[in-house]
């Protein structure tokens, strides 16, 4: 998940050292810095840190998969354990990135829900892309995709992120597509025509962003009517008091994972912190203060109605669509071409 990757230092301050044994065993957790790292170091990484008796540091990682191939090519990996994005864990894992699991050192699978566990990776957090809204401008909240379509009955700019990713889903579920039908729909050559089709008609409506920041500055300042947003950049922005809401309808969801880097000594404390980041006390004291779902479905238990509410878990899952990292991996590169062309007309 592209969320709150801010350039704080090359390392976080490390867990206080437990003996002799601590200033041995020392663990590099590779993650997506800022605030979100800062929240994972009070929930997991410290509290494991000092359960397991291992010095953790952290690493900030910036997305894809450079900084993985560079130490690969350089024969020194200086990570042990980092956050993927589920199309990034699966190149990773095709490059032998990352390493294939040992299911029998976690004893958590069984709890994980929708994209929790896979070959290379375990369920870290679950997180959305919903249709956001500014609730001056839009008085009746939008329920789907053709609500966002629907330019006569909610005037105003809509914002898309300027990617294949979500648009052409979205594009085809405005079109009637029944989600269970939706990637069988993309994977034929009609079905892309016929997102582009759609995409067509809402093109001289669009605002394209690109940072995740962006739409809910947008919405906050009526630059758009309704945006294709990350759930929780919606909730900071109402948070602050913003004319800014969202609805599930819709969503797409995905799941970030945690992966063991293929070259580390430290496959035990790898092991141990996957095992303990994917229990649902460390899931639901996460999800407590940042605005991520626990992919550990025993956590829910753990958290307030009101937070689950806001989460892309239970109910508000089931109106969406689970986002296919497959489907991407395997068409991302004609489907960017032919995007960006038809950008360009």
């Amino acid at each position: 998940m592209t969320y709150g990757r801010m350039s704080l230092a090359a390392l976080f301050l490390f867990a206080g050292a437990a003996g002799a044994n601590a200033q041995e065993r020392q663990l590099t957790v590779a993650t997506w810095g800022g605030t979100y790292t800062q929240k994972q170091r009070a929930t997991i990484i410290d509290p494991f840190a000092k359960e397991a008796g291992v010095r953790v540091l952290d690493a900030p990682y910036t997305g894809g998969l450079g900084q993985l191939r560079a130490m690969r090519e350089a024969g020194n990996s200086t990570w042990d354990v980092v956050q993927l994005e589920a199309p990034d864990l699966i190149a990773a894992c095709a490059e032998g990135l990352v390493l294939r699991l040992d299911k029998s050192k976690l004893a958590n699978l069984s709890d994980l829900g929708p994209g929790g566990a896979s070959e290379c990776g375990v369920g870290a957090v679950g997180w959305s892309i919903v249709i956001g809204y500014n609730s001056d401008l839009v008085k009746q909240a939008p329920q789907s995709w053709a609500d966002f379509w629907d330019v006569k009955t909610y005037p105003g700019k809509r914002a898309m992120r300027r990617s294949p990713q979500y648009a052409l889903e979205a594009a085809l579920l405005a079109d009637g597509v029944a989600p269970a039908e939706l990637y069988a729909t993309l994977a034929r050559k009609e079905g892309v025509d016929r997102a582009f089709r759609k995409l067509d008609a809402l093109k001289p409506h669009i605002q394209w962003w690109e940072a995740g920041s962006q739409p809910p500055e947008w919405l906050a300042r009526g630059e758009v009517a309704m945006a294709t947003s990350y759930v929780g950049r919606l909730l900071e922005a109402r948070a602050e008091k913003a004319p800014v809401s969202f609805g599930w309808g819709g969503s797409f969801y995905s799941v970030d994972s945690w992966a063991i880097v293929d070259g580390t000594k430290r496959q035990t404390d790898a092991y141990a912190f996957l095992d303990y980041a994917t229990g649902a006390k460390a899931q639901a004291a996460f999800s407590e203060i940042q605005p991520v779902a626990p992919v550990n479905q025993k956590a829910a238990a753990l958290l307030k109605p009101e937070r689950l509410a806001i989460m892309p878990i239970g109910e508000n899952l089931k109106q969406g669509t689970v986002f296919s990292d497959t489907f991407w991996v395997e068409n991302i590169d004609a489907l960017t071409e032919r995007f960006n062309a038809w950008l360009a007309r």
